[in-house]
């Protein structure tokens, strides 16, 4: 794949043999990290069933069934990359390691260094939750609860896991391997690019994970209390507002612990910059109940809802078109599958809303949060300004997660070929040229480089 010659590469991936579809399927046979369209499809065609059927109460525990039918959802999605896509044989996953070379690999101190760093996660998670005062406040409670129930068998889990994965992995050293011989050896030895690399991997999960857990319980509550409405049109707006950032949150639970190579779902690497972390952190809890209580508060008394309650059909046709961005929305993140996470790399997604913009999810969702706000129509000029510039604020801080994660992700091959495709046959480009004047596309090797490696 990756030692394709550019007179060959360019030759399968000339205008002619793809066609003229929008995003062409022959594109995706060049990556080698892309996620799977179906397995996240599967996943929420698995959910929504399950959720349609699910026989409340048989656990006497509400907490036990979500888990239950996050599991039941994960299981699915698992089946059908294992199964069907077969990701434990592609080259990404480098699981394919013939079985008499296994012996040799059981009492290895690679194996050991492993083990030592599988332990040090867990002590990191306890300091981390123990030791943290935010984690100390009711709404992580549920999670933390949880987290400490799961531990005695989890840890045993994880450690045959690893074992298991040592000795049919291609390479025995990893970022594992790195992260638990420094520990071991109190920095002497180990690559530490490695194990850094190895901690702010673990360090997204643990954030990531009790956050997601929280907003996901409490939806799971709510939805069993409320059946769906069959009445007015506000009722069932109300109700899919909150129901498909539910489904958003499903999804980046799995994707946050479940990172397995099995899958070909493993983080491949962190973002590594501060700025990259900042701008990120600064639109979850509780960074955001500082920034937006305090610098970029635009909410005020005037809403779509109110403005539009006295004309019907604009009211209707309003609220549908914000559910469709929002829809749009969470279809971006079904289409990573297992493998959605915030600062790391785990795979170029190239299918679904991702053939037309490069950030779906960020557009759309700014686009709902301006329709549903409309900022620029406060009681007071000075407050309708203040909210404007506010909502602004949060688009601009929107543009640099998506210039950072791209930064981030343009470390891989796939991800530059993907861009450098989509900068010349996008929606974007395409709009563009369709006002100028229709013209002929260049050939796709000319947005490869001079060598159709996509190297920027």
């Amino acid at each position: 794949m990756t030692s394709a010659s550019p007179r060959r590469l360019g030759r399968h991936l000339s205008p002619r043999r793809l066609g003229r579809h929008l995003f062409p399927r022959r594109l995706g046979r060049h990556f080698v990290n892309s996620p799977p369209l179906t397995t996240g499809l599967v996943g929420l065609a698995v959910l929504l069933t399950a959720l349609a059927l699910w026989p409340t109460g048989f656990a006497r525990n509400p907490v036990t069934e979500f888990n239950l039918f996050v599991l039941l959802v994960a299981l699915a999605m698992g089946a059908v990359d294992l199964a069907v896509h077969r990701t434990w044989r592609q080259p990404e996953a480098g699981i394919v390691q013939p079985l008499r070379l296994i012996p040799g690999r059981i009492l290895s101190r690679t194996l050991m260094n492993k083990l030592a760093g599988t332990l040090g996660v867990v002590a990191l998670a306890l300091i981390l939750y123990r030791g943290a005062d935010i984690y100390r406040a009711p709404w992580y409670g549920t999670f933390l609860d949880q987290f400490h129930m799961a531990l005695p068998w989890l840890v045993p889990l994880s450690l045959v896991y690893v074992a298991a994965l040592h000795c049919i992995s291609v390479k025995a050293g990893d970022h594992l391997e790195s992260f638990g011989r420094v520990l071991l050896t109190l920095g002497r030895e180990g690559d530490r690019a490695q194990a850094a690399d190895f901690a702010l991997i673990w360090l997204v999960k643990l954030f990531f994970l009790p956050l997601m857990y929280g907003y996901a319980v409490d939806d799971w509550l709510f939805f069993f209390r409320e059946p769906f409405p069959d009445g007015s049109f506000r009722t069932v707006y109300e109700y899919l507002y909150r129901f498909v950032f539910f489904v958003d949150v499903i999804f980046a639970i799995i994707g946050y612990a479940l990172s397995l190579r099995l899958t070909n779902a493993h983080v491949r690497w962190p973002e590594r910059t501060f700025r990259g972390w900042a701008v990120c952190l600064m639109c979850y809890m509780p960074f955001w109940q500082v920034i937006g209580r305090d610098f970029l508060a635009y909410e005020d008394s005037i809403v779509w809802g109110l403005l539009l309650e006295a004309h019907p059909v604009l009211y209707v046709a309003w609220g549908s078109t914000i559910l469709a961005l929002l829809m749009v929305y969470v279809g971006s993140t079904v289409c990573f599958g297992m493998r959605f996470s915030n600062l790391t790399y785990r795979g170029t997604v190239w299918q679904g809303p991702y053939a037309l913009v490069r950030h779906p999810a960020y557009i759309c969702k700014n686009a709902s949060m301006w329709m549903v706000q409309l900022p620029f129509l406060a009681a007071a000029p000075g407050e309708a300004m203040a909210n404007t510039l506010a909502l602004a604020g949060i688009g601009l801080l929107y543009f640099l997660r998506a210039r950072h994660e791209e930064a981030c992700c343009a470390e891989a091959r796939d991800y530059r070929l993907y861009r450098r495709f989509m900068d010349r046959h996008g929606l974007r480009p395409r709009l563009i040229r369709a006002v100028r004047g229709w013209r002929p596309a260049p050939a796709f090797t000319s947005a490869l480089g001079p060598r159709g490696t996509g190297a920027g």
